[in-house]
């Protein structure tokens, strides 16, 4: 008897698989990063069916696991997990501001846009041009 091959059903596009929240963001940024499941295993020491087995709905990474995929994927734990909307947190960051990033995102979203404001508003009276996006 022939074993099913793992993998959607046959005539399903890989990306209309059914995927656990963590499984479609590492499945999201992986695409976008331009890596191949095989590329993305070789740089984590995992194979590429790990990989495949980690973006479906079978289960989620260890927390160890988790961290080696977001540091490849240039990433944050926290953005992989959907505790956090920001990617990453540039190293140039001080301490400082980052816990003020941190309180910020625990904010509620009435808040945030609130503060975007006030940073747009102080940005435009010291002369930046820059635009802050909304979150």
């Amino acid at each position: 008897m022939r074993r099913k091959k793992p993998g959607p059903p046959k005539g399903t596009k890989f990306s209309d698989v059914k995927r656990s929240p963590v499984g479609q963001k590492l499945f999201n940024t992986r695409r976008a990063r331009g890596l191949s499941q095989q590329e993305l295993g070789q740089r984590v020491g995992l194979s590429k069916r790990m990989i495949a087995h980690y973006e479906s709905d079978s289960g989620d990474p260890t927390i160890e696991t988790l961290h080696k995929l977001a540091q490849a994927l240039e990433v944050t734990v926290s953005y992989l997990t959907g505790e956090s909307p920001l990617k990453a947190i540039k190293e140039r960051i001080s301490p400082k501001v980052r816990r003020h990033l941190e309180t910020f995102q625990k904010l509620p979203v009435k808040d945030q846009h609130t503060i975007i404001r006030m940073v747009e508003g102080l940005a435009a009276q010291n002369g930046s041009t820059r635009h802050v996006s909304h979150a």
